[in-house]
């Protein structure tokens, strides 16, 4: 009789009673793998150059490129040359050197902002890899701000003390030393010849630089969006 009372009440509490609670999955090994992908990304999208310097980071990647292939081909122009009109080789030199010299001023206007604007904005902190690899972009960075300043410097002192003066684009020509002496133009020799050693150094320097650029593409880092004026919120929309 016991059991036929108590089976009522047994089987109202199977129906009624909760089920038993499931041991609860762990969170955060679920979400870490996203949670990491997130903040490795937003740490790509935040660690950026100030704009200005990406601007003139460009602009004066353009203006060496000008520099140094206008002297490259000043170098290989050896006779008259058809493609500039019939000019002789040596009109065509000057055309070629008036561009290199202008172009120079343009790039020496730049160096001030571009200094003041590494010195006084947050520069992003370094991307992944090796102490030597950062040993090798700190050194390379160094050298090219070092010719940043060389090369116009003794560019300018060049025309000066040789008493010609820097033309700009056929428009004007920054005036040369008047009263030239021979020491100044022994001078002018000098910086003529540190100018040219130094850029012919600048002919292994860039493709260096650029290929240390293009070791971080390839482990995935996004080294160009750091320095690309809206490279970044392209690659956010993306």
């Amino acid at each position: 009789m016991m059991l036929r009372a108590r089976a009522p009440r047994l089987l109202f509490r199977s129906f009624t009673a909760s089920p038993p609670k499931a041991a609860p999955t762990p969170i955060a090994p679920r979400l870490l793998p996203a949670r990491r992908s997130l903040s490795s990304s937003a740490v790509q999208f935040e660690e950026q150059y100030a704009g200005g310097l990406q601007w003139l980071h460009w602009a004066m990647a353009a203006g060496f490129a000008v520099t140094l292939g206008t002297a490259k081909l000043s170098q290989w122009t050896t006779a008259d040359t058809p493609w500039n009109g019939g000019r002789t080789k040596g009109q065509t030199k000057g055309y070629l050197m008036t561009i290199h010299k202008s172009t120079a001023v343009l790039l020496t206007a730049a160096i001030v902002p571009r200094v003041a604007l590494k010195l006084l904005t947050r520069v992003p902190a370094a991307l992944p890899g090796g102490r030597l690899e950062h040993l090798a972009a700190d050194v390379s960075h160094g050298l090219l701000y070092g010719f940043m300043l060389w090369m116009p410097a003794t560019g300018m002192a060049m025309g000066y003390f040789g008493g010609k003066g820097v033309p700009f684009f056929w428009q004007f020509t920054i005036p040369g030393k008047a009263d030239k002496t021979k020491e100044d133009g022994a001078f002018a020799g000098k910086m003529f010849g540190w100018h040219t050693t130094a850029g012919s150094l600048l002919y292994y320097l860039i493709p260096i630089h650029v290929g240390g650029a293009m070791v971080h593409v390839l482990k995935g880092h996004a080294i160009f969006a750091r320095i690309t004026p809206g490279l970044n919120a392209a690659v956010k929309s993306a």
